[in-house]
């Protein structure tokens, strides 16, 4: 079943004043959905609500601003509603609403059969993992006052995708959470670069993701690389688009070497290359 995300219109504004714009496509879960209001004169200040999570709308060019709508990977199924507010200089504010309808998708099932090992965990290893878990989950609805990233977003590594975002596990049988990043081809010692401006927030090595780093851009959007050689990077270290935080490898749980490259944003577990779309990549 196709996914989508439907905008409908819900208050007029008068003719000639600002105008919303949004996609009139369906989305799936997963994607990134960009929000302009076109035609707000300068100085006027604008925000908005999703899910009663803060909407965080940024300027790009004179009249125009624009925010990211993560819609996860799991979200269920029902109607959800947007607000959006600007005042402006010439105290003539503006109020929108949209009701977003999301509906399933089916993102396939991959069936594996790996060492009993590496599937099922002993009391020790469950409880490291458990602790390990808490550590990322902490961060995710985090926002940083500070927007770090701006322009488009990259690809850590060029090589080819070879495990999708959303696809169903069944390891041994038994049913396991979607996969909620990208796994990108990479050879073991092969540069791992950021995808955008940020700051480090969580460097480790992990029963799972191994060697793994975070990267919060602000404003509730981080990318995480995971499997990685080397860091080459701290916890509180500023960095920039394309610098090289790390070396692709093999570490935690994985058959060989690759990338896994995963994307939040307020939250919601998005499709890495649905931001690329988003921002112009």
């Amino acid at each position: 079943m196709i996914t989508a995300l439907i905008f409908c219109l819900a208050t007029q504004h008068p003719a000639g004043a600002t105008e919303l714009i949004h996609p009139t496509q369906p989305l799936a879960q997963g994607e990134v959905a960009r929000i302009m209001v076109k035609g707000l004169p300068d100085g006027s200040k604008i925000k908005g609500t999703w899910q009663g999570e803060s909407l965080e709308f940024f300027k790009i060019d004179e009249l125009d601003y624009l925010a990211l709508v993560g819609i996860d990977l799991r979200l269920a199924a029902g109607i959800y509603h947007m607000k959006i507010h600007a005042d402006t200089p010439e105290d003539r504010p503006q109020t929108w609403r949209r009701s977003l309808e999301v509906i399933t998708k089916d993102y396939g099932t991959q069936r594996l059969t790996l060492p009993e090992n590496m599937v099922t965990l002993d009391a020790d290893t469950l409880k490291r993992v458990k602790k390990e878990g808490a550590r990322f989950s902490n961060i995710w609805y985090k926002r940083s006052p500070r927007r770090y990233w701006h322009g488009s977003f990259i690809r850590p590594v060029p090589g080819k995708l070879t495990t999708p975002f959303g696809l169903r596990r069944i390891l041994n049988g038994e049913p396991r959470s979607p996969h909620s990043g990208v796994d990108l081809r990479a050879a073991v010692g092969e540069p791992v670069r950021s995808a955008n401006h940020g700051r480090i927030v969580l460097v480790g090595d992990f029963y799972f993701h191994g060697k793994a780093v975070v990267v919060d851009h602000g404003w509730g959007l981080y990318t995480m690389y995971f499997h990685l050689s080397q860091v080459n990077v701290s916890e509180g270290d500023l960095v920039g688009k394309r610098a090289t935080i790390g070396l692709a490898g093999s570490t935690g749980r994985a058959t060989g070497p690759h990338l896994h490259w995963g994307v939040r944003l307020g939250g919601a577990r998005v499709d890495p290359f649905a931001l690329l779309r988003a921002t112009g990549e």
